[in-house]
């Protein structure tokens, strides 16, 4: 937990440092503007920093969460690449085909499982930090609402999630440019991968003003599927299955529930929105919309695991659960005038962390489930030194 803790604090402050050093704002005036993609961008020290870092705690870990399956997959379950080839596997295109294709290549290449890691590792953390720099006002309050709510832990966790991640977040820009056969491209790009990133398919109908009709609808829906849950999710499953998508069932109907305090916790944002929702969206922007609606869905498709298939929405939410980093920061700012809203961000920091080290201090028992080796074992392991 000490090494979380540390990861935390000083990725956080890595952030504050390339936001006051290396202001967005200066970026985009620069040189590197025009019409390339931001993810393309040159970062400061400061984010390669915290990229390295990041990338680091989650490559090198032996285990946590589903490390062990991964593992175990990585060992028992990866076949040749001429066997693959030969399978009708890449045919199976609702069961991740391209996450399994990246398994059997990288083992055609080496037996060492952390360089299976590595990959998803470093692309969702760069998609996620310079998402964070390039789209939030406060940056270091985001890394703080990122960490603390799980997400990072949620990515670390997730591999073919972590693939897809990464892919939908450097999808986002086209589809604020309305480029939208390029981002529905990328969309089932990263569907290849996990099919879960199909919720990204909603992202172009999210950037209109929220609590709207469209909001309204969709907490419509997910209210109806609390009340109907065993028959909705019946039906749906075996739509699923029908049509080649692997849907399993004791995902859906696992008995477990997401604990209320998580799903209040990330209302707090949803529920800003609301309340000031004529101060917020008089003159939002369409990516201030956005990530304002984002962070609603993920309340919503949170509040549907309340019922059951805890990890099956938990995992469903963080696909748009990074938008409330972005989104509440701004929020704040724009509420609240400058020394209340920098009393807040403190307020709302010591808040959050708290959370945090109720959620993987005591709740989730990070300590006792995450190992990992150092970068130098890794070198020796992977050179065969020793």
């Amino acid at each position: 937990m000490k090494q979380l803790v540390l990861l935390y604090w000083g990725c956080v402050f890595l952030m504050y440092l390339s936001q006051t050093y290396y202001p967005v704002e200066t970026q985009l005036d620069g040189h590197q503007t025009g019409k390339r993609h931001f993810m393309l961008r040159r970062s400061d020290i400061f984010m390669i920093i915290v990229i390295a870092w990041l990338t680091c705690f989650s490559f090198l870990r032996t285990s946590y969460n589903d490390t062990v399956n991964y593992i175990f997959e990585w060992n028992r379950g990866t076949v040749s690449l001429d066997e693959f080839l030969a399978s009708d596997e890449l045919q199976k295109l609702g069961s991740n085909p391209l996450y399994d294709l990246y398994r059997t290549l990288v083992h055609e290449i080496t037996d060492n499982y952390h360089v299976f890691f590595f990959f998803p590792a470093v692309l969702s953390c760069i998609g996620s930090v310079k998402l964070i720099k390039r789209f939030s006002i406060d940056p270091a309050f985001s890394l703080v609402i990122f960490f603390s709510i799980g997400t990072y832990i949620m990515y670390m966790a997730a591999m073919k999630q972590c693939f897809a991640i990464a892919i939908l977040f450097f999808s986002l820009p086209y589809a604020i440019d309305r480029k939208y056969v390029r981002y529905y491209l990328l969309v089932l790009f990263a569907m290849l991968f996990h099919t879960h990133a199909f919720i990204f398919l909603l992202v172009p109908f999210l950037f209109r003003k929220p609590w709207g009709k469209t909001t309204w609808v969709l907490f419509v829906i997910a209210i109806a599927a609390m009340a109907t849950y065993n028959f909705t999710f019946d039906r749906l499953m075996n739509f699923a299955l029908s049509i080649g998508v692997n849907v399993a069932d004791f995902e859906l109907f696992d008995g477990h529930s997401i604990h209320p305090i998580r799903v209040v916790v990330y209302a707090i944002p949803t529920a800003l929105s609301l309340v000031f929702r004529k101060r917020l969206y008089a003159d939002s922007t369409r990516q201030e919309n956005l990530f304002a609606n984002m962070s609603i869905v993920a309340v919503f498709i949170l509040m549907i695991g309340l019922i059951q298939g805890a990890n099956l929405f938990a995992r469903m939410a963080a696909y748009y659960e990074i938008a409330l980093s972005i989104s509440f920061p701004w929020m704040i700012n724009k509420i609240f005038d400058k020394k209340s809203a920098q009393f807040l961000t403190i307020v709302g920091t010591i808040c959050f962390f708290g959370y945090f080290l109720y959620e993987f201090g005591v709740s989730k028992g990070f300590d006792s489930g995450y190992r990992a080796i150092t970068l130098w074992q890794f070198f020796t392991e992977l050179l065969g030194i020793g």
